[in-house]
């Protein structure tokens, strides 16, 4: 199953939504409805990949907590152990590291299961 909703299946969802809205000429909407046909193209792939999400913490959780066989060592690097990210490779930048830990996500792990907008709402 792919991480991301078919661009087609995107447009068509966008689509059908514009084709519903109460566009009168008393309503103002200050854009084209090409931006708001690309901003509800958006809409449609971030809540397929939030529903993804879902399904894949759904269906693996057991593999990956905390103390399973399969959970990969990765998983349990602290975010305020910078040795310990960078022997991984990771590199991030202080303040995404303190919004990430003012969030309540304490290891790498914890990033697994969020989702690109809950991310971008951090900060």
């Amino acid at each position: 199953m792919p991480e991301q909703l078919d661009p087609a299946v995107a447009e068509n969802l966008a689509s059908g939504a514009m084709r519903y809205l109460p566009l009168r000429p008393g309503n103002k909407i200050l854009r084209t409805k090409r931006q708001l046909q690309e901003c509800l193209v958006t809409i449609a792939q971030e809540a397929y990949a939030m529903g993804f999400l879902s399904g894949q913490k759904e269906h693996f959780s057991s593999l990956v907590l905390s103390g399973a066989a399969q959970r990969p060592a990765w998983m349990d690097i602290r975010l305020d152990n910078l040795s310990g990210l960078a022997s991984h490779g990771v590199r991030l930048r202080p303040v995404v590291l303190r919004s990430l830990i003012g969030a309540g996500y304490h290891q790498l792990g914890d990033l697994c299961w969020a989702s690109d907008h809950e991310l971008r709402k951090l900060f």
